[in-house]
């Protein structure tokens, strides 16, 4: 949002420390106490209302997002509340298991997926090994997730781990990730942009810290069915795969909320955050284009550099492809992040 000149940033938390505090670019930010209850939490959201001259109200994650679709009723100024999918279109979304359920409904291309509420018939399991075990709910940036190789990998975990029902078990595919994010209103697409995974951190089942955005309009086909099957409204990140078996792309989950490469998606050209407030403020806009770049964060700086130390030098590509631009121009927030992290590292 900062990147939109005359645009007032107005931040609500429930972190005191909150990195954002220190941003130049917000005009305000308000601290309250993690919120006992949902009401108290809009409550706290109103009270800002009163305050300020607000034209559009944009919950960013999973919470916010579901409180307000449930409590829109008592939300003061509603009407200036961003485009929000409906709760149960929301709560299928967000549940592997319901999802999972969705996706072969539709006949949409996902793996091969059984749900558990039990372990008592795992000994038989009805599908090829390598497994994935996933919750059903929770587990962004990939936790949660545990790779299944073969039978006796399956009764060693359950019998040294304590494991929470409901979950569900799915067939491992062989490919590349490859994800879209977009903007939707009911069931339609008003803006996208497809990122490869090309660069992977630590775990393979960790957010990539390299990508390449590309159109892939095989992919686009099976996004545009998912997002009218469900008939979505707001924003979304759907992670997918490629399987090299069967030439397809996969819907594996869907992300209901903003999502980590945000940035890296108005690097290459689309502002989700400034197209969902033109949407809410009923200003209307094309449906972007972007450009086929490479996007790094500091993550896939650091472990590129560790294996090149020229890469340093590519000057251009580190202020066009990376976030550090966005550091520059804004550096307190950054810095105060960098701070908390050396403290939680000291002794003591």
């Amino acid at each position: 949002m900062s990147e939109i000149k005359g645009v007032k940033i107005y931040a609500l938390s429930n972190n005191k420390n909150d990195f954002v505090r220190k941003s130049r670019k917000v005009k305000n930010f308000s601290y309250y106490p993690k919120a006992a209850n949902e009401t108290e939490w809009v409550s706290n959201l109103n009270e800002e209302l009163k305050k300020f001259e607000i034209d559009v109200i944009m919950p960013i994650d999973e919470y916010g997002i579901l409180t307000l679709i449930k409590n829109k009723s008592i939300l003061l100024q509603n009407s200036k509340l961003v485009l929000l999918p409906e709760l149960n279109t929301f709560n299928t979304a967000n549940n592997k298991g319901l999802l999972s359920k969705h996706l072969q409904s539709f006949q949409i291309p996902a793996p091969k997926t059984i749900l558990y509420n039990t372990t008592d018939d795992l000994s038989t399991l009805p599908l090829e090994f390598p497994v994935l075990m996933k919750p059903f709910e929770g587990g962004g940036g990939g936790k949660g997730i545990i790779l299944l190789k073969d039978s006796l990998s399956v009764k060693n975990f359950f019998s040294s781990n304590k494991v929470e029902f409901p979950f569900l078990i799915q067939s491992y595919i062989q490919g590349y990730d490859i994800d879209c994010s977009v903007l939707c209103k009911n069931g339609k697409i008003l803006a996208f942009t497809i990122q490869k995974g090309i660069l992977q951190g630590d775990s393979e089942f960790e957010p990539n810290i390299g990508l390449e955005f590309l159109h892939e309009k095989e992919l686009y086909i099976v996004v545009k069915k998912l997002v009218k099957s469900l008939n979505w409204s707001g924003i979304a990140h759907i992670d997918m795969r490629y399987d090299v078996n069967d030439k397809t792309f996969k819907v594996i989950e869907i992300n209901p909320r903003f999502w980590e490469t945000t940035e890296a998606s108005e690097i290459a050209g689309v502002n989700f955050p400034y197209l969902y407030c033109l949407e809410r403020l009923d200003i209307a806009f094309g449906k972007p284009e972007y450009r086929n770049i490479k996007f790094m964060d500091l993550r896939g700086i650091g472990k590129t550099f560790r294996n090149n130390k020229l890469f340093l030098f590519k000057i251009k590509f580190l202020l066009r492809n990376t976030p550090i631009k966005y550091y520059l121009k804004d550096p307190l927030p950054f810095l105060n992040l960098i701070r908390d992290k050396i403290r939680s590292l000291l002794p003591g």
